[in-house]
């Protein structure tokens, strides 16, 4: 499995899809008042789809991030116990299966390290294929490290206890980030909808006052340069509150 690209299930598909229609009709309503306007849906669908599964990719990284830093820390332990470096992946895998049971991704993970073992790949390899699917900078930093220090006669112990570390720090680091960070993003989320409020209140409030902005060419365009606006302060505030750690 390629973490960094996410492949919706078809009911996730067929929400995408009911959303996108939502946002394309407020959007027709709003700004152009006409029907012709949801033949923007496909591009609507395609941009909206694509950001929800970057969104849902990420999400699958923290939580893979997290259950990687649980496996590292279990494999230091079976190395400290006198475990080589495979048997020590093989109870690193039972301990993980305890913790978050058989469908978690990274207890699939090692089940999937432990028939490439029993194939007769080094451990090299198998650390180096995960990591190079995960989309983690950690993974990959850790199988550079580790490779090299399984070679060199390294402290594999000293050096998977220093990735748990280094990705408990960055857990903290960024939970502290979020919740910093909370309030501006509701108030990002409310931002986004009083545009349309706005709009639709006029509508409702006053009929005809924005009459003279449909159904004519050079309402289109004002309509049309303030979608324009409309996304680029959404797509800037999306960047404001996005902090990579």
């Amino acid at each position: 499995m390629d973490y960094r690209v996410y492949r919706p299930r078809p009911l996730l598909r067929l929400r995408y899809g009911l959303e996108a229609a939502g946002l394309t009709g407020i959007g027709a309503l709003c700004f152009y008042n006409s029907l012709w306007a949801c033949f923007l849906f496909p591009l609507v669908l395609w941009r909206h789809g694509r950001e929800q599964c970057r969104r849902m990719a990420e999400r699958r990284r923290k939580e893979l991030k997290l259950q990687f830093r649980d496996a590292v820390q279990g494999i230091a332990a079976a190395l400290a116990a006198g475990y080589s470096a495979e048997n020590a992946l093989r109870e690193a895998g039972k301990d993980l299966r305890l913790m978050y049971g058989a469908d978690g991704d990274m207890v699939q993970e090692l089940s999937a390290m432990e028939r490439k073992l029993d194939a007769n790949q080094t451990v090299e390899q198998v650390i180096w294929d995960f990591a190079g699917r995960s989309g983690l900078e950690e993974a990959e930093t850790f199988a550079e490290i580790f490779a090299v220090g399984k070679r060199s006669g390294g402290d594999l112990i000293g050096i998977m206890g220093d990735t748990a570390r280094s990705i408990s720090d960055s857990v903290e680091t960024e939970r502290q980030i979020l919740a910093a960070l909370a309030a501006r993003r509701y108030e990002q989320k409310i931002m986004n909808v009083i545009p349309f409020a706005m709009v639709l209140y006029l509508r409702v409030g006053c009929p005809g006052f924005l009459d003279p902005l449909y159904g004519n060419l050079p309402g289109i365009c004002v309509m049309t340069a303030c979608l324009g606006l409309y996304l680029g302060a959404w797509y800037l505030g999306e960047r404001l509150l996005k902090i990579e750690v």
